[in-house]
């Protein structure tokens, strides 16, 4: 990397003042039976942003709540017509919710548009020309139909060439499905354990496959954004996650256990006392290890991909997170959320954002001044708060 000066970027929010800001949102959102939520979503993402800057210039967000409102109540029509379809009419029921997936991959395109064209500095928006049909791919033709087909294909051979069954035999049964289900049992299972193993197999492929494509479709201005990441360093990040969430529960699980059953040997009347604390124990095990390996998994994620990641090949990205840091940052919201009943969300989240943001450095940062924003129409927000009301994310958000 060239030797350039290196600028971290700023946060500087604070609780208090973004209390003030969430427990009016929470008030008007309750109170207009949620109408509120698309004003209050602005009024967040404007805060948040504003208070995060780079050499001074801060990040501005642009969408209209106006625009915003009109998608949340498109997905509450669409939300309330599935609901009532599958009800009345479970076959349509069925048939709406695989259309509603099939438009899913088009929901994130038009999310992934509208978040980047809304986000600006110094008035030069950010912006994303990723493909429509690259997203399909890599948002459910990979993900989803690829491994469907290969487990039925799997799954169609066992039937004919192990099991004997005429191929005729599956017409048959087709039209009875509880009969189908009796005689192709061993089939379904393949069909299915097959889907879900193999999904699994190529998730950090895909995982890759979706943030190159988000990296490498990405722009500021004029400049682009490239990025050259590996799967098999996906693949490394998925597998020491996995020996931290065993080492987690294993070793010291083993320990702990042992101590409080021979405890419980030597004192005839602590038995009460030792189902207390093997619980207290499951509790904290099981604490660790969510915290600790999303802490681990998204520490090593992000420095690895900011690290191969440039705008117009003389602007760098840095990540500096660190795993232990991370971690008491997500424990410890969590108990202050705990032990507050929730009032000390606002807290949370800008301990959090601040921390995040400010793990960023950014190398030749005065370059960005450079660019020229590009004067684009803009983008609907419906393809964004369909997303959210349906709970699609882009796979991309670390």
């Amino acid at each position: 990397m060239p030797d350039q000066k290196t600028i971290d970027i700023v946060f500087k929010g604070k609780g208090s003042e973004y209390f003030k800001i969430w427990i009016v949102n929470l008030f008007f959102s309750i109170l207009t039976l949620g109408i509120y939520s698309a004003w209050a979503k602005v009024r967040t993402k404007r805060y948040l942003h504003g208070n995060t800057s780079i050499d001074g210039a801060a990040f501005e967000y642009h969408a209209s709540p106006i625009t915003i409102l009109k998608g949340r109540l498109i997905a509450a029509a669409l939300l309330i017509t599935y609901s009532i379809l599958s009800n009345l009419f479970p076959l349509f029921g069925i048939l709406l919710l695989i259309l509603l997936t099939m438009i899913g991959p088009w929901i994130v395109w038009r999310s992934l548009k509208f978040n980047a064209r809304m986000t600006s500095i110094r008035n030069v928006h950010f912006s994303f020309k990723g493909l429509l049909k690259k997203t399909y791919m890599y948002y459910l033709v990979f993900p989803f139909i690829f491994p469907l087909l290969i487990s039925l294909l799997f799954s169609f051979a066992y039937s004919v060439l192990v099991a004997g069954y005429p191929i005729e035999y599956f017409y048959y049964y087709l039209g009875d499905l509880y009969n189908f289900a009796d005689k192709y049992t061993i089939e379904l299972f393949i069909l299915g354990g097959g889907s879900v193993s193999m999904y699994v197999l190529i998730m950090p492929y895909i995982h890759k496959l979706k943030m190159s494509y988000y990296l490498n479709n990405s722009y500021f201005g004029q400049g682009k954004f490239s990025s050259d990441i590996l799967a098999s360093k996906f693949y490394l990040i998925d597998i020491l996650t996995f020996l931290v969430i065993v080492s987690i529960l294993l070793f010291p699980s083993l320990i702990l256990y042992g101590s409080v059953f021979a405890l419980s040997n030597i004192y005839d009347n602590i038995g009460p006392i030792a189902s207390i604390l093997l619980g207290l124990l499951s509790y904290v095990a099981v604490l660790t290890v969510v915290f600790l390996s999303t802490a681990f998994f998204n520490t090593k994620l992000r420095n690895y991909v900011y690290s191969k990641t440039e705008l117009n090949g003389n602007i760098f990205v840095n990540s500096n997170l660190h795993i232990w840091k991370l971690f008491w940052i997500y424990l410890s919201n969590f108990l202050l959320m705990v032990f507050t009943l929730g009032l000390a969300y606002p807290w949370t989240i800008i301990r959090k954002t601040k921390y995040m943001a400010e793990t960023v450095s950014i190398s030749n940062a005065e370059a960005l001044s450079l660019f020229v924003s590009q004067q684009e129409k803009k983008q609907s927000a419906l393809g964004e708060e369909i997303g959210e009301a349906f709970d699609i994310g882009s796979g991309i958000d670390f």
